[in-house]
């Protein structure tokens, strides 16, 4: 049995809270400086990207798109020098505002899934906290984030890495093979979850279970952990089993 979604206005309300403090870091932060959690990229890297995504998905959604939308046909494609945070908060308003107006039954191209505005707006705030937590790491602060968001990051992650449509993951050409299974277990919030590698990559159940490693703590350290976020020097969650098993999924597990 799978994880219950949050609705779809929390996934928008997390999306626009996460948007205004990652476009607040831009404000206030050294553009220049580099992202610790993404060393090959700049705030402004940051700050463009996110800006990017949410224009794309926002025309996806202004569309009624069927088929994937080239980035070249995204409008607003320039982030202008100076005004770099507030074009990441137009962004964020506009398409937030439009998922919000849409609702959640909107039949749109995503890629993974059956797509659709509901996936889509759980998508945009998954998307917001692991790169709002990048910029509270540029600027040296600590990462947080709600329990159940945190368990939900997770269970998105885990997925749409399994989808068969998902184009966006080479995990499963990573993660193939056999044994080495890994066993995720949030310690305050339900969420467990069972990873198995398999020929042609890999599947999730879950609930407990024995695996080959285990990754336990709060729901935050997991995904952090999962999410290659975790600060430097953080103790994050607790580590069990064959040391390789967790390092191999961790790098298999990296969104493309």
């Amino acid at each position: 049995m799978g994880m219950d979604w949050l609705t779809h206005d929390r996934y928008l309300d997390s999306a626009a809270a996460d948007g205004r403090r990652l476009a607040g870091a831009v404000a206030a932060g050294d553009l220049a400086a580099t992202v610790p959690s993404c060393p090959e990229w700049t705030l402004r890297d940051l700050a463009f990207h996110q800006g990017m995504v949410f224009r794309w998905i926002g025309e996806i959604v202004a569309r009624k798109a069927q088929q994937r939308l080239p980035f070249k046909e995204v409008p607003d494609r320039e982030m202008p020098a100076g005004g770099e945070a507030a074009w990441l908060q137009a962004g964020a308003d506009r398409t937030i505002a439009l998922l919000r107006e849409t609702g959640p039954d909107l039949d749109v191209w995503g890629w993974a899934g059956t797509g659709g505005t509901r996936w889509w707006a759980r998508r945009i705030a998954h998307e917001t906290l692991v790169h709002r937590i990048d910029g509270d790491l540029t600027a040296g602060l600590l990462p947080e984030a709600a329990a159940d968001l945190a368990a939900d990051n997770i269970d998105e992650l885990l997925t749409n890495a399994t989808d068969a449509t998902a184009r966006a993951f080479t995990a499963r050409d990573r993660l193939a093979g056999e044994g080495d299974s890994l066993h995720l277990h949030c310690t305050d919030v339900p969420g467990e979850w069972q990873l198995l590698r398999t020929p042609e990559g890999f599947t999730f159940s879950y609930g407990h279970a024995k695996a080959d490693a285990a990754v336990r703590g709060t729901a935050l350290d997991v995904m952090l952990w999962l999410n290659g976020r975790l600060p430097q020097g953080a103790v994050g969650p607790e580590l069990f089993g064959e040391a390789h098993v967790p390092q191999l999924w961790r790098e298999g597990l990296s969104l493309n």
